[in-house]
């Protein structure tokens, strides 16, 4: 009896140690096909400076600052480090996650919270960090103080709010293009809080807004160019809470046209203030949409930023997605494939106005 327990007892363990190799089998299978697909899509993405076309003069000013700030032999040092611990990340990947950790700088720099919905692009600043000396010099000479990055602590809480402000100003700032949406996910899936956009309605020129979404305060000490990029963010998001809320039912709000920038941002603060529960219906391209913004190649980007207190602390979002074998494939809100597009857009030439 009891040679004949210990012999299904080790049957069943058997048993059990195949099905974990099985498991982990499929699961390593699995991780290798979307590594393929994300390396196929990038191998064929164009360079991240081709397509980037900053939408403000400000914005411009602000990159060129940064790139000022993080001397070549740092950029490099974290290139090596990152290559080095995942080969299987592709020249091509790298550049864009690289093209999308500078434009979440310059989020930081514009805004007061914006959490880090990436992964993949946190994975960089992690690297960053640990050059100390040389990420302390960069973080002094762009943001003027330290940004220290601190785990985000609020557990699985989501942060729609938040993530609607990331999307408004990252699309307001930089368009909108399929390798950006990528690394960062789904666009406009959560309407601007009403209670915010109000503050902005009638607000005079020389008024600051109430609340400290946006670095304006006396006590921040920030660059000449993010000053300027802040004023004009705030000026536009103000035409924009204008426009819509004296227009009730829509006359003046053209179709939703993710080509068009300046259309794009006018139909997120409209939705966001008359029709809220049902947003992310009215923000997701049609077929049609869909359709063009898969096949067109001359579009801009998208990013994310952190808590702007005492001491600059970084916020990791309850969204950031899993990574797979340290170089992860982002689903959080991306459609599925790589080849369409599922959010706002700006392309190339034709980013909708912008300047002034």
């Amino acid at each position: 009896m009891d040679s004949m327990s210990s012999f299904w007892t080790l049957f069943i363990v058997v048993i059990l140690i195949i099905f974990w190799f099985i498991f982990r089998a499929i699961r390593r299978n699995r991780g290798n096909r979307k590594t393929r697909s994300r390396n196929a899509f990038f191998l064929s993405s164009p360079s991240p400076s081709s397509l980037a076309q900053e939408r403000h003069p400000e914005i411009t000013e602000l990159m060129q600052l940064l790139e000022q700030s993080i001397p070549a032999s740092y950029a490099h040092s974290v290139r090596s480090r990152v290559i080095e611990a995942h080969p299987e990340l592709t020249e091509q990947e790298y550049d864009w996650r690289w093209h999308e950790l500078k434009r979440y700088f310059m989020l930081c720099a514009i805004m007061n919270r914006v959490p880090m919905f990436s992964s993949d692009v946190d994975e960089l600043w992690h690297e960053m960090l640990m050059f100390t000396r040389e990420y302390q010099q960069f973080s002094e000479a762009f943001f003027g103080r330290m940004l220290h990055h601190a785990p985000h602590s609020g557990g699985s809480q989501p942060m729609p709010e938040e993530r609607a402000w990331f999307d408004w100003l990252y699309v307001e700032c930089f368009g909108w293009n399929r390798y950006s949406a990528s690394l960062w996910g789904t666009f406009f899936n959560h309407p601007l809080p009403s209670d915010e956009l109000s503050r902005y309605y009638k607000l005079t020129t020389s008024a600051q807004p109430a609340g400290d979404r946006w670095n304006m305060q006396e006590n921040i000490a920030i660059s000449q160019q993010a000053q300027q990029a802040v004023h004009k963010i705030v000026r536009h998001l103000r035409e924009r809470v204008n426009k819509a809320v004296d227009d009730p039912e829509g006359k003046q709000l053209p179709k939703v046209n993710y080509l068009q920038v300046d259309y794009l941002l006018l139909a997120v603060v409209w939705y966001s203030w008359y029709q809220p529960e049902q947003f992310a219906i009215h923000m997701h391209p049609d077929a049609t949409g869909n359709a063009v913004l898969a096949s067109s190649s001359g579009c801009s980007s998208a990013s994310g930023c952190s808590n702007w207190d005492t001491h600059h602390s970084h916020h990791h979002s309850p969204h950031d997605s899993s990574h797979h074998g340290g170089s992860s494939h982002h689903d959080s809100g991306d459609s599925g494939s790589h080849s369409s597009c599922s959010s706002g857009s700006s392309c190339g030439s034709s980013c909708g106005g912008g300047g002034d």
